[in-house]
């Protein structure tokens, strides 16, 4: 007869049979290290420098003298407004009291630059970090090479960036890019926060408040619209779905209410797209391209899902808040009331407003057809790429192409990435090249090349990281693809 220590069978008590796990490291709740803002210091810090020893001392030619005087008085600039930019430099009036005016608004220019240049070498400190960390067949380098190899190619693609001949010649000087270039720049970094933990939608949110802000600096940052949609269905798929199903209603609602002749052109003004809606002739295909692509994705996805608006509360939250940051153009009209020495198209009557939003002076929007004339596209891409290799660098555009050569070695949150990162740069690119239709002359290439410093952006970060995982490739050790170590690597 067994007593109650005997297990009939050779069975060991339940409790024995558990497995417990062993302790887990918590998961940090910070996203940079000190490695990443030492790039960032550097590279801003470098940076300023340069652009305040070569800043221009007085006003220089072309729209300096307007930039000038409404940053001193808190006037309205030429269309669009410029009403982020205005209350910015303005500060800088303000808090530099001494010598004149126009140089207070350049070192406006030269910090936002400056900036920039430093939260490029944050993002590419930051991902260089993350490639070293599942470098597939090779071994992590030692701490202090790997944080060493990552301040190097955060400044190098910082300063890439700041001394491009697009964006030097702006950033010492009066002028209201580079604080939009600061603006994308944080867009770009809060969304690299928030796709490595999606949950996190407060980033995705602030990313929204400062891309609305940015559209009122410069109205080409539209054209990053798509691929900031593809980058979050690539990292939400739920959250995407909605958006892009939400695209394809708003479209399709607008294409039949204007058939119907239920809403006129004047409904659609104060809302970004106006002035291409206003160039519906020539834009439509463009439209319905857009409809019928968004269409495609979202019911992909609800086959896929089987689900549809389940996520439309973010939805709704990231679309509040893209409008509120887009609401600064209301102080415009409240600059104009105050007669300023500087107040362009009176935008506080209703007609003024609407005219400095529509950039009503300029020439309406006549893109290439590429369907038709193939062979003029090719020839203004070719314009892209002989503006970036000029002012970019041939080196920086070759390094720019190494991180698809080893996109097979990195795991799948940094690939999603660079490819979040390459639709972004090809919007800001290719459909701004059709959209720009310029011409093969001198003068029509030194005038759009300003409208591809954020598609340089983009290129800076994506030497960055070539510069990173070449130095991987030469300095890490190589694991054979037997053992345990090449074998266990994270995804």
């Amino acid at each position: 007869m067994n007593n109650d220590n005997d297990h009939p069978s050779g069975l060991e008590p339940a409790s024995s049979q558990l497995v417990i796990a062993p302790p887990t490291e918590p998961i940090p709740s910070h996203f940079h290290d000190r490695t990443d803002w030492w790039s960032f210091g550097i590279a801003a810090l470098l940076a300023f420098s340069v652009y305040l020893f070569t800043l221009t001392p007085e006003v220089q030619l072309n729209n300096a003298g307007v930039f000038v005087t409404a940053a001193k008085y808190g006037g309205v600039g030429q269309p669009p407004g410029f009403p982020v930019w205005t209350i910015y430099a303005w500060l800088f009036t303000k808090l530099l009291p001494f010598s004149n005016f126009a140089w207070r608004v350049s070192v406006s220019s030269a910090f936002a630059a400056a900036i920039a240049c430093g939260l490029i070498a944050l993002m590419v400190s930051r991902g260089a970090a993350m490639i070293g960390e599942g470098f597939r067949g090779y071994g992590r380098l030692k701490p202090k090479a790997e944080n060493s190899l990552r301040v190097v190619c955060g400044c190098v693609a910082g300063m890439a960036f700041g001394f491009d001949g697009c964006i030097w010649e702006r950033a010492v000087g009066p002028d209201p890019w580079p604080l939009t270039l600061l603006l994308f720049a944080m867009v770009l970094a809060l969304l690299m926060r928030w796709s490595f933990a999606p949950i996190r939608l407060c980033y995705l949110y602030a990313a929204m408040l400062v891309y609305g802000l940015g559209l009122t600096n410069s109205q080409s940052l539209t054209a990053a619209a798509p691929a900031i949609a593809l980058l979050i269905l690539l990292e939400n798929h739920q959250l995407g779905r909605d958006i892009f199903a939400t695209v394809a209603l708003l479209f399709a609602g607008a294409f039949i209410f204007r058939a119907c002749g239920i809403l006129s052109d004047e409904i659609f003004l104060g809302i970004q797209f106006y002035y291409l809606w206003q160039d519906f002739d020539y834009l439509w295909p463009m439209y319905a391209a857009t409809a019928i692509c968004s269409a495609l994705i979202s019911i992909g996805l609800v086959f896929k899902t089987r689900r549809l608006f389940t996520s439309w509360k973010p939805v709704c939250a990231a679309a509040i808040i893209l409008v509120l940051g887009y609401s600064a153009v209301l102080f415009l009209p409240l600059a104009s009331m105050t007669n300023a020495p500087m107040n362009w198209g009176y935008p506080r009557t209703v007609d003024g407003f609407w005219h400095v939003l529509s950039r009503g002076q300029y020439e309406k929007f006549l893109p290439t057809d590429v369907i038709h004339e193939p062979g003029i596209f090719l020839m203004q891409l070719g314009i892209y790429w002989k503006i970036a290799f000029a002012n970019f660098g041939p080196i920086f555009v070759v390094l720019a192409g190494l991180p698809f050569c080893f996109l097979h070695r990195m795991r799948i949150a940094e690939r999603k990435w660079i490819f979040a990162l390459l639709g972004i740069f090809l919007w800001l690119s290719v459909f701004m090249a059709m959209m720009l239709n310029q011409s093969n002359d001198r003068t029509s290439m030194e005038m759009s090349k300003i409208f591809f410093a954020a598609s340089h952006l983009v290129l800076a970060i994506f030497a960055g990281y070539g510069l990173a995982v070449l130095g991987i490739f030469i300095h890490a050790k190589r694991l054979h693809p037997d053992s345990p170590a090449a074998a266990t690597l994270p995804e």
